[in-house]
This record gives structure tokens, C-alpha cells and sequence, in this order.
């Protein structure tokens, strides 16, 4: 058997290196509608099978993560595309819902918000929820972002808005509740 190239080894090490932090993106991108423990895990493994294909024609010298960020995230929404068979716009009913008071990040986060963020988060429409994921949590720009979404930035920029908007509103009626 012949001994593995410079590049399979480098991919193999940002392999490793990302697993956990790859199927961590795939569980938030998809949010509350995981029925299958294993679809997270089966998304970025078949993202990664894209990749190793061509993996020697990419610069695995830097860790990997971005590229495999992307993969990882166009795999979940392409999937979510052909599952739904239908546009993943969130619904006119929740856009009149939006109100324009502060961003929720400036508020101080416990273990118990954390786990009622998440919650919150699950419920978003898809688009909103993958966009604040890929930029709050993956720390991804809006050019990346749209090119992951396969949308223009102006959309990105409207998602996260939106996100956000219906995020803090979801977290003040909480705090309304108590």
C-alpha cells in the first residue's frame, strides 16, 4: 500500500482537528427539526467524502476550517432544500411579528439562557437561524456567508436582522413571563 501525500495527511489532520466543531454547525444549522441523532453526523461526513475527492487541490496548510465550514454548511442547506421541496423563506405571519428594540447579545448569558437561546434559536425559520449561526457562532463574514446560502449579502444582512429582532423579542416576553 502506498504511503499517503503530503495533502492526505494534511486532510486528515484537519479532519481530526475539526470533527466535533464540524457536527457542532451541522446540529445548529438544522436546529429543532433533528429527528435522526445521526443526521448531523451524516451530513458533514458526506460533506467531507465531497471533499476528500479533490482534496489535493486545496491549501490544507491552515487547519482546513473555513473550507470545511463552507462544505459542512452547504451540505445542511442543500439537504434542507431537497427535504422541504419548497423555499425556505420564513412566513409573512412572523416578518409582521418583528419589533426594533435592542440585540440580545448585550445581555449577560447564564447556563440557563444559553440553554433558552437555543431553544428560541431552534424555532427561527431556517434561513434566519443558518445565518446567525454561520455569523455569530462560526464568526463567518457576509460575503461568506451568501456564498454558503447561495444568496446576495443585502439577504444575509436581512436575515440576521430579522433573526435577531425576532430573537430578542422571543427573550423579552420570556423575561415578561417571569
Amino acid at each position: 500500500m502506498a504511503e499517503p501525500n503530503a495533502a492526505t495527511k494534511q486532510f486528515e489532520s484537519a479532519v481530526a482537528a475539526n470533527m466535533a466543531r464540524l457536527i457542532g454547525l451541522a446540529r445548529s444549522m438544522l436546529g429543532g427539526q433533528i429527528r435522526d441523532a445521526k443526521q448531523a453526523e451524516d451530513l458533514v461526513q458526506d460533506a467531507l467524502l465531497k471533499l476528500f475527492r479533490y482534496h489535493a487541490r486545496y491549501d490544507w496548510s491552515d487547519g482546513g476550517w473555513s473550507l470545511m465550514a463552507k462544505a459542512v454548511s452547504r451540505n445542511v442547506i442543500s439537504c434542507r432544500r431537497r427535504k422541504l421541496g419548497q423555499s425556505l423563506d420564513a412566513d409573512a405571519a412572523m416578518m409582521d411579528s418583528l419589533g426594533e428594540d435592542q440585540d440580545p447579545a448585550t445581555i449577560p448569558m447564564t447556563r440557563e439562557a444559553i440553554d433558552m437561546v437555543r431553544q428560541y434559536m431552534a424555532g427561527l425559520p431556517d434561513n434566519w437561524r443558518q445565518a446567525m449561526v454561520l455569523r455569530e457562532q462560526q464568526e463567518m463574514g457576509y460575503r461568506e456567508i451568501a456564498e454558503v446560502m447561495n444568496a446576495t449579502e443585502a439577504q444575509v444582512k436581512t436575515w440576521l436582522h430579522r433573526g435577531r429582532l425576532r430573537l430578542g423579542e422571543l427573550l423579552r416576553e420570556h423575561m415578561l413571563e417571569k
